[in-house]
């Protein structure tokens, strides 16, 4: 597995290795950019109103996972905000912060 893990360490290219926040490491085309990504999440979350993790992972066909980096990310830059309850985790479009 440490050679594995340092074989995608040492990639340069169109694919890199990538660690997100939450400790969680893929491999990544390098055009996946943030910006673009939240803006397209942000769509999703719109056009449902709101979203679940597991909403997103399944419209996606995504791992749990990379859904909720994915939500995250776009909460990071303000595109979409959370609300945590009994009912469990979603996000909604953030109203406070509009659209840039």
């Amino acid at each position: 597995m440490c050679d594995l893990l340092h074989a995608c360490e040492q990639l340069s290219g169109p694919i890199r290795l990538r660690s997100f926040p939450s400790g969680a490491r893929v491999l990544q085309l390098e055009s996946h950019d943030d910006a673009l990504i939240a803006v397209d999440t942000l769509e999703k979350v719109e056009a449902a109103e709101s979203l679940a993790v597991e909403e997103l992972a399944k419209q996606l066909g995504i791992s749990l996972l990379l859904a909720k980096e994915r939500l995250l990310v776009a909460e990071r830059l303000g595109k979409v905000c959370r609300d945590e309850s009994v009912e469990g985790l979603r996000f909604y479009p953030n109203l406070l912060l509009g659209r840039d």
